[in-house]
């Protein structure tokens, strides 16, 4: 099954998530976000040792190449499944304007990423604050704060939202990436 992600459309790619109402793996549930184009990139504690668990740390953020590099499971079909790394993806309709400035917001993440803090600044509350700053779902406090809770609840305010599970290969096309969902 392919997964294309229009040029007014943004989402998230929840790691180790083996469908909607499954709850990730302790294995390293996290979310990346999904840029239009089908275009991921993630915001990260910056360790010593990667995959380390942080619970407070310099944030950065991992692009489509740092990915591939230090994460291939998360872009590579064949290691997801030897990791036991299967993706579940939400993706909405925003349009092209409000697609554009999620862009945006992601570019000044990388170039100031905040602290990393395991509750109140992890992946899942970063990628919530863009999603609410474009409008693709509403403000809450404390924002979700797991990659599961982020999950449910942009799919809550967004039930028209394009759901789908596989193990996730990125292939480049166009200025993006088409993605390749094999079954979990």
């Amino acid at each position: 099954m392919w997964l294309r992600v229009g040029p007014g459309e943004v989402g998230i790619a929840c790691r180790y998530k083996a469908g909607p109402t499954v709850r990730s793996t302790d294995e390293g549930g996290h979310a990346d976000a999904v840029l239009p184009g089908g275009v991921p990139v993630g915001y990260y504690a910056r360790t010593r040792r990667d995959r380390r668990l942080a619970i407070v740390a310099p944030g950065m953020v991992r692009d489509a190449r740092a990915l591939l590099r230090d994460r291939p499971e998360y872009m590579i079909a064949a290691e997801a499944r030897a990791r036991r790394c299967p993706t579940t993806f939400c993706v909405v309709e925003v349009g092209r304007e409000a697609a554009l400035l999620f862009t945006r917001i992601w570019e000044d993440i990388a170039e100031r990423p905040p602290r990393f803090v395991a509750v109140g600044g992890n992946c899942a509350q970063v990628i919530a604050r863009a999603l609410v700053d474009v409008g693709a779902m509403p403000r809450r406090w404390p924002p979700p704060g797991s990659p599961d809770s982020l999950f449910r609840a942009l799919h809550r305010a967004r039930p028209d939202a394009r759901v789908a599970t596989g193990f996730a290969e990125f292939v480049a096309e166009g200025d993006g990436y088409a993605i390749r969902l094999d079954a979990a």
